[in-house]
C-alpha cells in the first residue's frame, strides 16, 4: 500500500494513527488526539514530533480532530489512512464525515480507496476491478461515466440509494456530477495492498 502514497507537505497522525504511519514508513510531522491508544514508547520514537493532546471525554473524534488540524493548516487536500480500529462505530464515524460540507477527499484501508466525488473526477484503475457508489447529501444525485461496465448515466438517487459491484472496464474512470456528490468504493487488490 506504501506505493500508492506521495511524500505530503503534512503528515498528521491521530492518536494511535502513529502506529499506522509508522508500519507505512511514514513520518508524521504531529500528533493530534488524546492519547489513549498511543504508547509511550512509540512517542519517545519521535522526539521532534508536534503533540497536541486533548481530553478523553471530548466531543470529537480523533480523526475529526486530525482533519480540523490540517485544514487550519491551509490543507487543500485530505487523504485519511487506516482509521476505525476494527470498530464498527468509528468506521461509520468516518463515513459519517463524508456527508459535512467539507469533507475528507480519499480514505484509504487496508482494503479500499474510499474518494469523495464531486464536480468531475478522473481516476486510473485496473479492469476488473470492482467499485461501488452511495450517494451524499439529501439528493437528488444525478452523474455519468465512463469506463464502468453498468453506466451511472441514467440514474437518479436519492438518500438510501447505491450502486454495488460495479465493474471497472477501461484503465481511464471518468464520473462526471451533474447535481450532488458521492462517495466511491474501490476495492484495492492485494498487488494494491504491498
Amino acid at each position: 500500500m506504501e506505493g500508492l502514497f506521495r511524500p505530503w507537505d503534512l503528515v498528521v497522525a491521530a492518536d494511535s494513527g502513529l502506529a499506522h504511519a509508522a508500519a507505512l514508513g511514514l513520518n508524521p510531522h504531529e500528533i493530534i488526539g488524546d492519547f489513549d491508544s498511543v504508547s509511550a514508547d512509540l512517542l519517545d520514537r519521535y522526539p521532534d514530533l508536534k503533540q497536541h493532546r486533548h481530553r478523553r471525554d471530548k466531543d470529537e473524534t480523533d480523526t475529526e480532530l486530525g482533519i480540523e488540524l490540517l485544514r487550519d493548516n491551509g490543507a487543500q487536500t485530505i487523504h485519511v489512512i487506516g482509521g476505525g480500529g476494527g470498530r464498527l462505530d468509528h468506521l461509520y464515524a468516518i463515513i459519517s464525515l463524508f456527508h459535512r460540507e467539507n469533507p475528507p477527499d480519499h480514505w484509504y484501508t487496508h482494503r479500499e480507496h474510499i474518494a469523495h466525488i464531486s464536480g468531475d473526477m478522473k481516476f486510473s484503475m485496473k479492469p476488473g476491478k470492482r467499485v461501488s457508489f452511495f450517494p451524499l447529501g439529501k439528493g437528488p444525485v444525478t452523474m455519468s461515466s465512463s469506463g464502468l461496465k453498468w453506466s451511472l448515466d441514467p440514474l437518479q438517487w436519492q438518500p438510501g440509494d447505491f450502486g454495488i459491484s460495479n465493474i471497472v472496464t477501461d484503465e481511464n474512470v471518468e464520473i462526471k456530477m451533474h447535481s450532488g456528490r458521492l462517495i466511491m468504493i474501490y476495492d484495492l487488490g492485494p498487488e494494491d495492498r504491498q
